[in-house]
């Protein structure tokens, strides 16, 4: 069961970084209609990812429970700690991966602040958040 469990969460780990390279590269080409489609997907194999780690998780504690006494390096064959070990550097993949996409979607969420800053009164707008309280006059008013 671990070899299945290990395999299962290393497919959905590759899959999850696939997308994340994908949406990185959508979001430096400025395609923005592929994020909605891919939040779902990602959304979904999280929930995947959670319940196989679950599954993983409970599989290594009942081999450990069954080694008397003996730690999970003597436990697990070679395969294993190899898969292991993927599951690790995939993790920290996705960690690296997640973190660049988050730097590039702050940055287009700056972008479109100071651009709805630029067009409105910079006292009229709520800045995406409602830091500042929105003047209804201000949205109609032009300055030429």
């Amino acid at each position: 069961m671990v070899k299945q469990y290990l395999d299962e969460t290393n497919s959905i780990l590759e899959q999850l970084i696939n997308l994340t390279l994908e949406d990185i590269t959508q979001i430096q080409a400025a395609n923005h209609k592929h994020v909605s489609k891919s939040v779902e997907e990602k959304t979904k194999l999280i929930s995947d990812f959670q319940i196989a780690k679950k599954n993983l998780d409970q599989a290594l504690v009942e081999l450990s429970n069954q080694g008397n006494n003996k730690g999970l390096d003597e436990l697990l064959d070679d395969k294993d700690k190899e898969k292991l070990a993927l599951l690790k550097q995939k993790l920290n993949t996705l960690h690296q991966k997640n973190k660049e996409y988050a730097k590039l979607a702050l940055i287009i969420k700056n972008f479109y602040d100071n651009l709805l800053n630029t067009m409105f009164e910079q006292n009229g707008t709520n800045n995406a958040y409602g830091d500042q309280k929105t003047i209804p006059d201000s949205l109609f008013k032009i300055n030429v």
